[in-house]
């Protein structure tokens, strides 16, 4: 009885940290993820994001959004990091492990597979990158999604 109480009490401590760490996450990316304010600016930034969304699962280089913006990549480089705090690069990085967490979360692709689908270069390099962004291995976060879905 001891045991199964300090399990669920367990259990319990591991979904409030998770709920901690996911909040915590969104206020460390939130300057970059608010509307931008600069008005000339505006359309020309969230095209770009767009630009970015919409290649998602390609390999894109910041060559490839200035080339886009019509800027040069030191200008789109400092434009970017004006409105949302972060570069165009770390912006699409942060995007593509949004993407992941969806995938992880949605979907039964393989960590291998849904790295292949996001364009890293391997499975390891995508789980340094998503541990390095979310604090946790992309397979624990499935898990802890997917548990967190059932109860």
């Amino acid at each position: 009885s001891t045991l199964s109480s300090s399990s669920a009490a367990s259990d319990v401590y591991k979904r409030q940290s998770f709920c901690l760490m996911h909040f915590l996450a969104s206020l460390k990316y939130i300057k970059s993820f608010r509307e931008i304010k600069t008005i000339g600016k505006i359309d020309n930034i969230q095209k770009c994001i767009q630009f970015m969304k919409d290649h998602l699962e390609e390999k894109i280089t910041l060559s490839d959004i200035a080339d886009f913006s019509g800027y040069s990549i030191t200008r789109i480089n400092a434009l970017f990091r004006t409105e949302t705090g972060i570069t165009p690069m770390e912006y699409f990085s942060n995007l593509k492990i949004q993407r992941a967490c969806k995938y992880l979360r949605d979907s039964d692709l393989k960590i291998k597979e849904i790295a292949f689908k996001l364009n890293y270069f391997d499975q390891f390099h995508f789980s340094k990158n998503f541990y390095k962004k979310i604090g946790i291995p992309p397979l624990k976060y499935r898990k802890m999604v997917q548990t967190k879905d059932t109860i």
